[in-house]
């Protein structure tokens, strides 16, 4: 996996209105806060991405055949780690889908955010 830190250092400016979300100009996953939660560990780094990545691919297909209720567990648990990596687009779909469980709106946003998430690791090299 590529190293991560020089990506934090990247000027591009943030996309408009992203940036409450993502202070790390406007990607799935806020880097900086990756970093800062990672104390500039690289392979701490690229663990704690590939955890991530093998969270999003083992719920991705459960989404659609899950109850209400599981969703609601899959979403809350996918909002916490989500949150600690600096996902923090896609920890705002997974708290949207666990307080309103049997909402496909919601749950297409979630597996939108977890795709672009999960290619964004991709293309980290993870």
């Amino acid at each position: 996996m590529a190293a991560i830190a020089p990506h934090v250092l990247d000027a591009t400016p943030a996309k408009e209105g992203a940036a409450h979300l993502c202070p790390s100009r406007g990607r799935p996953i806020d880097l900086v806060h990756l970093t800062r939660q990672t104390l500039g560990d690289l392979a701490l780094e690229r663990e704690v991405l590939g955890l991530m990545q093998r969270q999003i691919l083992a719920v991705a297909d459960r989404l659609d055949l899950a109850t209400e209720a599981e969703r609601r567990q899959i979403a809350h648990a996918l909002k916490g780690t989500a949150r600690n990596v600096g996902a923090f687009a896609l920890s705002a779909a997974a708290e949207a889908l666990e307080t309103v469980p049997g909402s496909l709106p919601a749950c297409g946003a979630l597996k939108a955010e977890m795709r672009r998430a999960s290619v964004f690791i991709r293309s980290l090299g993870g």
